[in-house]
């Protein structure tokens, strides 16, 4: 057997990525799994859309009011982001404390200018007015993970 094959199970360990390599990986993939924790300490996961500011090491998810996450949240603020890379051979994983933003409650209030930073800019100002009036009807927040610990590995 040559040195560069491997038998079921065997093959070279997982490398660890940078913070920076993780970081980057969070901002070119928005598709990422939650993580919040139930009242029994088991995980609750659930598919989400997520941004990722670099700068204030910080993951922003729309959601709306009355999400289970949102009440695990409410209860406990800890939390955990998964993402993978498009080959599924690298992950990230971003832990922290999740800060809930008010309730939109009036078109174009902080909460719905947020939540329209999330997006593409609207090509048309009425879109922009639409978009805001159903952030109010779905009772949309924001979910700011703030982040303490980034870690990472690459399957070589």
């Amino acid at each position: 057997m040559a040195d560069t094959e491997y038998g079921p199970g065997g093959g070279p360990p997982p490398l660890a990525l940078t913070d920076e390599e993780v970081a980057r990986l969070l901002a070119q993939q928005s598709q990422a799994v939650l993580a919040t924790l139930k009242r029994s300490g088991l995980p609750h996961l659930i598919n989400v859309l997520q941004s990722w500011d670099p700068a204030a090491r910080v993951a922003r998810i729309s959601t709306t009011e009355g999400r289970v996450k949102v009440g695990h949240l409410r209860r406990d603020a800890r939390a955990a982001l998964h993402v993978t890379a498009p080959d599924f051979l690298a992950y990230g994983v971003a832990e922290g404390s999740a800060e809930l933003s008010a309730v939109s409650t009036e078109p174009g209030d902080a909460t719905g200018r947020e939540l329209a930073a999330l997006r593409p800019p609207f090509p048309d100002p009425s879109e922009e007015a639409t978009f805001f009036r159903q952030m109010v009807a779905d009772r949309r927040l924001v979910i700011r993970l703030h982040v303490d610990r980034l870690y990472a590995r690459l399957v070589a």
